[in-house]
């Protein structure tokens, strides 16, 4: 963490959810509908898992 403290820079994971959120955002006003329904929090059939993993749309809370 020094490092990127010290050079100023997000790391991975920052950058990740950054990217994440824009791409999330982005799927709200697409034009194809099957995309268009993308735009939910959660998967439909498949319920958030509370493993030690981490997904994507975790970055959305």
């Amino acid at each position: 963490m020094t490092l990127h403290k010290d050079l100023d820079i997000k790391t991975v994971e920052e950058e990740a959810a950054v990217f994440y959120k824009r791409f999330y955002n982005k799927l709200e006003n697409h034009e194809n509908p099957l995309i268009k329904s993308l735009h939910i929090p959660s998967l439909p059939g498949n319920p958030r898992r509370r493993l030690k993993r981490k997904w994507c749309r975790d970055h959305l809370i």
